[in-house]
């Protein structure tokens, strides 16, 4: 559990225990950009140009299209889309992000999440949520709004790709910055009571990228609703095993990662005839506690016919 919680960079690790095969993740929102496997797809214009079309269908057929070379490139996860608002003409990551409008947004994402569903690959939505800003989103930026814009406004694309879904596996990529004075990778009431209580979510939450920023706190990210983290180096993710509240965390993220990750083209071959080890060592434990059983009542048996048979002595006599 801990190695699938700490090592979610671009991956997903193999679990030999469970029959959980590796799985890998790719960037990003306009194509195919994998710097850790060196593979790189068709560049697409970006998320705002697409946008500027109102043409829903062009948006499903990029999703399908980037999502066609994933599955070529042997990815199962797309980092994208990514639907943060343009509150400004000069946000640093405008490119990436549809419009300054939630509905727009919304409905362009949904078309390039279904184009991703039917290659079998799970889109991440992100940045999850209210990463409006790029100037020190990383360096404990805190973020202050009303419940009211919140929900109208920049937890709205989101809602509609999550509450569109009809079961296809589907992941989130959780955010840098702070919500108030509370990291957002570790935010309980956005990413548990609003994104799966409310919204009906059942994937897996992915931190932003996991690197040396002295907040990111993975214990924390896991009771907080963040499941595994973007990073290669599982010795910043330290969780406490100890605990046994952070134990059921760990139980908690490891079935979110493995439920998106078997819904998903990674298992498309997966042969349901082959029994895991995992499950042919439970049937062995069943088989002999069955075998002990069975002796134990043969015995008891055996010494109840016994001292029946003593009893029929006793009288006779």
């Amino acid at each position: 559990m801990k190695n699938l919680i700490a090592y979610g960079g671009f991956q997903t690790v193999a679990v030999n225990s469970v029959g959980k095969i590796a799985t890998l993740d790719t960037d990003g929102p306009a194509g195919i950009n994998s710097f850790m496997t060196s593979s790189f797809g068709t560049g697409y214009c970006s998320e705002m140009l697409i946008a500027q079309t109102w043409n829903v269908d062009l948006s499903r057929e990029i999703g399908l299209g980037i999502t066609n070379e994933a599955v070529d490139f042997g990815f199962s996860g797309w980092y994208g889309p990514a639907m943060n608002l343009h509150r400004s003409a000069f946000g640093g990551r405008n490119f990436e992000y549809y419009s300054e409008d939630s509905y727009l947004s919304g409905v362009m994402a949904v078309t390039a999440c279904d184009g991703a569903y039917e290659n079998g690959v799970y889109p991440y939505l992100k940045h999850f949520a209210f990463n409006e800003q790029e100037t020190n989103r990383n360096a404990m930026l805190c973020t202050w709004l009303t419940e009211q814009s919140a929900r109208e406004l920049y937890l709205k694309p989101f809602e509609d790709c999550v509450k569109a879904n009809n079961g296809e596996a589907l992941a989130v990529m959780s955010c840098f910055n702070y919500i108030g004075n509370e990291w957002g990778g570790g935010y309980a009431p956005l990413l548990n009571n609003i994104l799966r209580d409310e919204w009906g979510f059942r994937g897996m939450i992915l931190s932003d990228y996991f690197g040396d920023y002295g907040y990111m706190d993975a214990d924390r990210a896991i009771r907080g609703g963040t499941d595994s983290m973007l990073g290669t180096t599982g010795g910043r993710a330290i969780v406490d095993d100890e605990s046994a509240t952070s134990v059921q965390a760990m139980r908690q993220a490891s079935k979110n990662i493995m439920y998106t990750v078997v819904n998903s083209v990674a298992y498309e071959d997966y042969n349901g005839n082959e029994i895991p080890g995992w499950v042919k060592i439970t049937y062995g434990i069943d088989a002999g506690l069955v075998i002990i059983l069975v002796i134990i009542e043969l015995l008891a048996i055996r010494r109840y016919k016994k001292l029946l048979n003593e009893k029929v002595v006793i009288t006779v006599e």
